[in-house]
């Protein structure tokens, strides 16, 4: 059974246990980090140096990162699917991948740190409006790709989809201003009835530091879903 080291809540374990929902692949998940502490162990951090989520561990084979477990996990279980077999279309989902992380995390994770991670008397409305601002700018290349595309690589979901789309539900459940995207709008309401998406992704995180931190309590310390 594959064993996976990360908060539900975390941005970038949700992408992680989406993959295993769609692979419908048996694991057990253990709550650290956050507030539930357990990354800066002596165990913990001989899985994972960084001391942070997530880690994964596939019958002995410990792997660190995000979007390398995601790849990982296609590749290994869905060649040909969510994985494409073809060397090109493997390498764009690649590239999409890559780019959620240096150009959407990067706009993305201040804003919904200022508004939820960062208490009410010391958030930066300017702050957050020209960060709301940034997201746009970048969910903007997205949107043109989207043309006449029902998921980021044509018309098949693939691991493509799933870092950039776990990040749509915080985009469009943040209290900013949203750009408009129909494109994206589009593919987002796809993403929605999934499953999967719906268990994994669509997490809410409240509206406070408070909010979240209860939220984040709610699910067990291990569990098996």
């Amino acid at each position: 059974m594959i064993e996976i080291w990360g908060r539900k809540n975390s941005s970038n374990v949700i992408p992680v246990m989406w993959t295993l929902a769609e692979l419908e692949i048996p694991y057990k998940r253990h709550n650290v980090g956050g507030s539930f502490g357990g990354t800066n162990t002596d165990s913990y951090a001989r899985m994972n140096p960084n001391k942070l989520v997530p880690t994964m561990n596939d019958q002995g084979f410990i792997l660190w990162e995000s979007n390398a477990i995601v790849r990982y996990l296609c590749r290994q279980y869905a060649y040909g699917s969510l994985c494409p077999d073809d060397p090109r279309e493997a390498a764009q989902a690649d590239q999409w991948m890559e780019w959620y992380k240096s150009s959407v995390m990067t706009k993305i994770h201040p804003v919904f740190w200022g508004l939820i991670r960062v208490p009410l008397e010391q958030r930066d409305l300017t702050k957050t409006t020209q960060g709301a601002t940034e997201i746009a700018k970048v969910l903007g290349v997205l949107d043109n790709h989207l043309d006449q595309r029902t998921h980021v690589l044509g018309d098949t979901f693939t691991m493509a989809d799933i870092p950039l789309g776990a990040s749509m539900y915080r985009y469009y459940n943040l209290d900013i201003e949203h750009g408009s995207f129909p494109n994206i709008e589009s593919w987002y309401d796809r993403l929605c009835q999934r499953p999967a998406y719906q268990d994994h992704a669509m997490i809410p995180f409240g509206n406070s530091l408070d909010d979240w931190i209860r939220l984040e309590k709610t699910t067990p310390d291990s569990t098996t879903d």
